[in-house]
């Protein structure tokens, strides 16, 4: 979990208005108290347009980032969706 959890923490650190917190079992990045990346285990999901995907840890950083500021976006409210992001 270390490595995905080190690649989504550099990730969002681009993302305004993202906080992490400890849920538990999981680790959890949130935009304004909207959920976007949970970290459970070895399993890491993050909001997408058809709900909750798994990310594939075998996918290239790019493609963990890009899904990971897709998933903010969806989360984001729209001040912070004009304030920039990426």
């Amino acid at each position: 979990m270390t490595g995905m959890l080190d690649l989504i923490r550099e990730a969002v650190t681009v993302l305004p208005g993202t906080e992490e917190r400890d849920a538990g079992e999981a680790t959890v990045f949130a935009v304004e108290g909207n959920d976007f990346v949970r970290i459970v285990g070895d399993s890491t999901t993050v909001r997408s347009d058809d709900g909750w995907t798994a990310i594939d840890p075998d996918d290239d950083a790019v493609a963990i980032e890009d899904a990971v500021a897709h998933g903010w976006e969806l989360a984001a409210p729209r001040a912070l969706l004009e304030a920039g992001g990426r």
